[in-house]
């Protein structure tokens, strides 16, 4: 199997298993994997009157760095440059939400697929 397409299986996981934990706290998902010209947002959700657009990290074990070295600030401004291109793309959502912000959900696995870790960081862009 190639490196391309274990990265993407294991970007699939990463994201399922994200969605999981967010719904747990009360999120709803609104889409997965949008898809613009800027690039992609692993996530979109609702959280009460708050438009949530999630960026997901996942690393198997912590020996090579941990999933938010992975998030850097050019990282999130590309995300925020896709998110303000699907508010302008999508103004009946929009208008159903009094803000939007952008968080991390960054998940570290064993070798074994459980779980070690699962960090929620809200608002990562002020």
């Amino acid at each position: 199997m190639s490196n391309k397409v274990k990265n993407y299986k294991k970007g699939k996981e990463g994201e399922e298993i994200a969605k999981k934990f967010l719904e747990q706290k009360g999120f709803r998902l609104i889409e997965s994997n949008y898809n613009n010209k800027l690039g992609e947002i692993d996530l979109i959700m609702s959280n009460k009157e708050v438009l949530v657009f999630v960026e997901v990290k996942l690393k198997v074990g912590d020996k090579f760095g941990s999933p938010e070295e992975m998030i850097s600030k050019y990282k999130l401004n590309r995300i925020r440059r896709i998110a303000e291109s699907f508010l302008m793309l999508n103004p009946e959502i929009k208008r159903n939400f009094l803000k939007y912000r952008l968080d991390a959900v960054c998940i570290v696995l064993n070798e074994d697929k459980t779980v070690t870790r699962i960090n929620h960081y809200e608002n990562l862009y002020d």
